[in-house]
C-alpha cells in the first residue's frame, strides 16, 4: 500500500462501493449512540464550523428546492454546493452535490436516520456519479473520515486525535480552493 492509502485507514465508519444504474454509488451505514435529533443537527447545523468537516461551515436554505453550500470557516472560499431535493426532519435529507474545485457533474447525497435501541442508525448514500469521477474517488475516502469523526463527536463530545490531525493537514489547502464564496443572502 502506498502512503496515500495508509493515510486514510483506521476509520470506524466504512462505506461500501456498489454498482448502480446511474453509475457507482457509496453506501455508508452505521449506528451512533445519540438521539436522531442530535444526529440530524450534526448533518444540517448551519452557520458555525463543523469539526468533523474540517471546520467547514454549512450555509443552507433548509427546505426542498433550497440551496446549500459548504464554505471555509472564514466564509471566503466555496468548497461544495447544491440543491436540497428532500427534507424530512429528523429522518431524511437528499441533496445534489458539486465540489467547487472539480469539474464533475453534480451527484446526489441521501441521508436517512432511524431511531434504534440506544441511538440512531445512519445510512448515507452518495450516488448518481457519471463513473469513477474525481468526486467519487475523493469521497470514497472522505466520507469514512468525516462520518467517523461525526460519530465520535456525537458519542463522546470530542473530536478524536486522528480527525484533528486530518484537519491540520487539509484545512490550509481548503483555504486555497479556487472558488471564492460570494456573500450568502
Amino acid at each position: 500500500m502506498g502512503g496515500g492509502v495508509l493515510l486514510f485507514t483506521g476509520s470506524t465508519v466504512h462505506c461500501a462501493e456498489e454498482p448502480a444504474e446511474e453509475g457507482p454509488a457509496l453506501r455508508c451505514a452505521f449506528a451512533v449512540a445519540a438521539a436522531p435529533e442530535a444526529v440530524w443537527k450534526a448533518f444540517v447545523g448551519t452557520d458555525e464550523p463543523q469539526p468533523y468537516y474540517f471546520d467547514a461551515v454549512l450555509q443552507a436554505e433548509l427546505r426542498p428546492g433550497g440551496r446549500w453550500r459548504f464554505v471555509t470557516d472564514d466564509l471566503r472560499r466555496l468548497l461544495a454546493s447544491g440543491e436540497i431535493l428532500e427534507l424530512e426532519p429528523p429522518r431524511r435529507l437528499a441533496q445534489t452535490f458539486a465540489a467547487a474545485d472539480l469539474d464533475d457533474p453534480p451527484s446526489r447525497i441521501t441521508v436517512e436516520l432511524e431511531a434504534v435501541g440506544g441511538g440512531t442508525r445512519v445510512e448515507l448514500v452518495h450516488d448518481r456519479f457519471t463513473g469513477e469521477t474525481a468526486t467519487y474517488r475523493r469521497f470514497r475516502r472522505a466520507h469514512p473520515l468525516a462520518l467517523s469523526a461525526m460519530k465520535a463527536v456525537l458519542e463522546t463530545g470530542e473530536l478524536p486525535w486522528r480527525a484533528r490531525f486530518y484537519t491540520a493537514i487539509f484545512k490550509p489547502g481548503m483555504k486555497l480552493a479556487t472558488a471564492p464564496a460570494e456573500p450568502w443572502s
